[in-house]
């Protein structure tokens, strides 16, 4: 079952046991909104493991410290769903501070399919 959430610099989308998350067009996710985001998933998830899509279909700029201060345990994986060469190069730098599945896709389909191959026990 789907969940949408709004906020005034993305659409989150709850799944099961995965998330899209879209930032809109020249947001910037600084540790105040991904607070917001983490609320949202403990809410949602629980102690539940998941994994996150980020569909990186409007460029936007990202905090890397949220990697360091935006830590939860229950997230497994990480994809970013990207067509853009930059976001493929930001995407390696994020890869270096994420401890658990990370995956770089062209499309969502096939990064949907790859939350949902993850068997949580």
């Amino acid at each position: 079952m789907e969940k949408k959430l709004l906020s005034d610099f993305c659409e989150l989308y709850l799944y099961d046991t995965y998330s899209i998350l879209r930032v809109f067009e020249n947001q910037h996710i600084d540790i105040e909104k991904n607070d917001w985001i983490r609320a949202n998933y403990k809410a949602h998830f629980g102690k539940r493991p998941f994994v996150v899509i980020a569909d990186r279909r409007y460029p936007h700029t990202l905090d890397l410290d949220i990697y360091k201060n935006g830590k939860m345990r229950n997230k497994k994986g990480m994809a970013i769903v990207s067509t853009q060469e930059a976001e493929k190069e930001r995407a390696l730098v994020e890869q270096k501070l994420f401890p658990h599945s990370f995956a770089f896709f062209d499309n969502l389909e096939n990064a949907r399919a790859w939350a949902q191959s993850f068997s949580f026990k």
